[in-house]
C-alpha cells in the first residue's frame, strides 16, 4: 500500500480541503499520516515512525510544511527523498520566498492556470508545475427545493482592504522610479480592465516608467506590489455586495472587513462576521443563490462556486476563462437556457440586481438552474474528482514519481 502525508493546523479552511482530498486517498487505497503543526512534538514522533517505510509523497497547502527544516540549511523533503506536493490556493506572488526556496523535489500546483504559468516562468527549478482546480464540499443531509430555502443570497467572503494596510512592504530600497505612482497606475488599470492579471500590469506600468527588471529581480517587486491586488479585489467585492445590498435584496454576508463599510446597517443585510468554513457550507444548504466574486483568478476556480452547486443553491459569480470553457454560464444565442450557473463580467456589476431580482421571482427558473449545476458539480468537481486527478497525473506517474524520489540528497536517519 502506498502512503501518503498531509499538512494541517493553520487555516480551517485549508485543514477542510486536506481532510477531504485524505479521505478521498483513502479510498484509492493509500495509507496516511497527519502532521499537525500545532503539536509539533507529537507530530515529529509520528513522523519519525511514519518515515521508516517508503512514503509516495507528502501533500500540503499554501506552503505549510513546504520549506521544513530539521537540520538547518537542509529541506527536509530532500533529506528523506521524498516529494512534496504544494497545492497553492492563493497567487504564488504572494509566496515568494517560499517558492524561490523550493526543494529539488516539489510539485506545485495551481488553482488558475496563469498561475501555473506564473511558476514555470518565475522559479523555473521547480522540477513540476500543474493546474488543480479547487474541489467542492457535499454537506450531509437532504437538498431542500429553492422555493423552502430562508436565506435570499448568501455571499462569504472577506474583504482584504483592512489586512493589505497591514502587509506593505517597505519599499524605500527602490531607487529610480516612483514606486507609489506604479502602485496607483496599476490599480487605476486593474479596476478599468479587470479581465486583465495583476502580473502583467504590474510589468507593463514598470517598463512605461522605463523599468525593466527580468528573473528573480521582477519576481521580488511583483511580490513587493501585490498588495495592489488585495485592494482590487476588495473594491469589486465589495461594489458587487453593496449593489445587491443597495438595490432591497436580502442578503446574508459573512466574513472579516465589512464592518466598516457605510451600508452594513442596511435593514435587509444581515451581516454575521467571520464563521468557521464548515458552517459556511451548512448556510449554503438554506441559501437559494450563493453569490461569489473570484479572488483576481482569471483563469481558475473559488471553492465557492463548487459549494454552493452541490448544496443546491444558485451560484452567480463572476467569470474566469476556465469557467467559461468548463460551464454555460448564459442563455444560448437562439435563448434555450442550459446555464448550470449565473456568470457576470465585472463590468456588469451595475446589472448584478437585476439578475439576481429576476432568478428570485422565478422559482421554476430557479431550480432548473440549480439542478444542473448541481449535477455538473457532482460529476466533476468534488473533492473525489481532485483525488482522482492527483493520482492520475501525479502519483501514479511511476516515471515522474522515480525522478522525484530521486532528486533528494540520499539516505535519511531517523
Amino acid at each position: 500500500m502506498k502512503r501518503l502525508l498531509f499538512f494541517v493546523g493553520v487555516y480551517d479552511t485549508l485543514d477542510l480541503f486536506i481532510y477531504e482530498l485524505k479521505r478521498e486517498l483513502e479510498t484509492m487505497q493509500y495509507e496516511t499520516m497527519v502532521f499537525d503543526v500545532r503539536d509539533m512534538q507529537q507530530s515529529l514522533k509520528n513522523l519519525a515512525q511514519f518515515v521508516a517505510r517508503p512514503v509516495e509523497a507528502a501533500v500540503t497547502f499554501n506552503n505549510l510544511g513546504f520549506n521544513m527544516e530539521l537540520h538547518p540549511g537542509v529541506n527536509l523533503w530532500e533529506e528523506l527523498n521524498i516529494p512534496c506536493i504544494n497545492i497553492l490556493m492563493d497567487h504564488p506572488f504572494c509566496y515568494h520566498n517560499a517558492l524561490a526556496a523550493a526543494p529539488r523535489n516539489a510539485v506545485v500546483l495551481c488553482t488558475d492556470r496563469n498561475h501555473m504559468a506564473y511558476v514555470s516562468r518565475f522559479y523555473p527549478k521547480i522540477p513540476v508545475s500543474g493546474f488543480l482546480p479547487h474541489g467542492g464540499i457535499e454537506a450531509c443531509g437532504v437538498r431542500k427545493p429553492v422555493r423552502e430555502r430562508k436565506i435570499d443570497v448568501l455571499y462569504a467572503g472577506g474583504l482584504s482592504r483592512s489586512f493589505a494596510e497591514n502587509v506593505i512592504p517597505d519599499l524605500s530600497g527602490y531607487q529610480g522610479f516612483d514606486v507609489k505612482k506604479v502602485c496607483e497606475e496599476a490599480y487605476r488599470m486593474l479596476t478599468e480592465h479587470p479581465e486583465r492579471t495583476t502580473e502583467d500590469v504590474l510589468e507593463e506600468v514598470l517598463l512605461a516608467e522605463g523599468v525593466c527588471f527580468c528573473g528573480q529581480e521582477l519576481a521580488e517587486i511583483i511580490a513587493d506590489l501585490h498588495v495592489v491586488d488585495l485592494y482590487v479585489v476588495s473594491y469589486f467585492r465589495e461594489q458587487a455586495v453593496k449593489a445587491v445590498a443597495e438595490s432591497g435584496i436580502e442578503i446574508t454576508l459573512y466574513g472579516a472587513g465589512w464592518e466598516d463599510c457605510a451600508w452594513i446597517g442596511l435593514p435587509n443585510v444581515r451581516y454575521g462576521g467571520r464563521v468557521a468554513a464548515e458552517e459556511i457550507v451548512e448556510q449554503m444548504k438554506d441559501a437559494k443563490i450563493v453569490l461569489n466574486t473570484m479572488t483576481w483568478f482569471k483563469d481558475g476556480t473559488h471553492d465557492r462556486i463548487f459549494n454552493g452547486m452541490l448544496q443546491g443553491a444558485v451560484v452567480v459569480s463572476d467569470s474566469s476563462v476556465y469557467m467559461k470553457e468548463e460551464f454555460c454560464g448564459k442563455p444560448d444565442a437562439d435563448g434555450t437556457d442550459r446555464r448550470e450557473l449565473l456568470l457576470f463580467e465585472l463590468q456588469e456589476i451595475s446589472s448584478l440586481p437585476d439578475q439576481i431580482k429576476a432568478l428570485l421571482e422565478d422559482e421554476t427558473l430557479a431550480q432548473e438552474i440549480a439542478d444542473r449545476g448541481y449535477e455538473k458539480a457532482k460529476a466533476g468537481h468534488t473533492w473525489h474528482n481532485r483525488a482522482a486527478e492527483l493520482k492520475q497525473d501525479i502519483l501514479d506517474q511511476t516515471e515522474l514519481m522515480d525522478v522525484l524520489h530521486r532528486s533528494g540528497i540520499g539516505e535519511y536517519r531517523v
